[in-house]
C-alpha cells in the first residue's frame, strides 16, 4: 500500500459529531450514483456486551478533486486503508466551525482508469 491521498479535507454534513471521533479512526468510502463520494465512520454500539450491533455515520463528502482522483477505485471496489489524519473542533478553530481530513493509502494501478 502506497499513500494516495495524504491529507483530504472532508465536507461536513452535520454539526454535530459523535465524541468518540479521534485521530486514527478508520473511515470509510463510498460511491454514489450521482457521482459524490461520502465519508462514513461504522460506531460501537453503545449497548451492554455490543447488543445492537454498530451503526453508520456519515461525515461528509470529498471535493471534486478527490472525487476525480479516486473514483476509479472505487467503482473497482478497490481494498482502500482511510483514517482520520486531522480533527480541529470547532471550539478551537479560529471560524467556529469542526475540520476533519482523511487520507487514503492503496494501491496506485486501481487509480488507472
Amino acid at each position: 500500500m502506497q499513500p494516495l491521498i495524504h491529507k483530504a479535507s472532508v465536507h461536513l454534513t452535520s454539526n454535530r459529531l459523535p465524541s468518540s471521533v479521534s485521530l486514527g479512526d478508520v473511515a470509510n468510502l463510498r460511491l454514489r450514483n450521482d457521482d459524490t463520494i461520502i465519508v462514513t465512520l461504522d460506531l460501537p454500539s453503545r449497548l451492554p456486551f455490543g447488543l445492537g450491533g454498530s451503526s453508520e455515520f456519515v461525515l461528509g463528502t470529498l471535493g471534486q478533486q478527490a472525487r476525480d482522483f479516486l473514483k476509479p477505485a472505487l467503482q473497482r471496489a478497490a481494498h482502500l486503508r482511510v483514517r482520520i489524519v486531522e480533527f480541529e473542533p470547532a471550539h478551537l478553530s479560529r471560524n467556529g466551525r469542526t475540520r476533519i481530513y482523511i487520507s487514503v493509502w492503496g494501491d496506485p494501478k486501481a487509480l488507472l482508469p
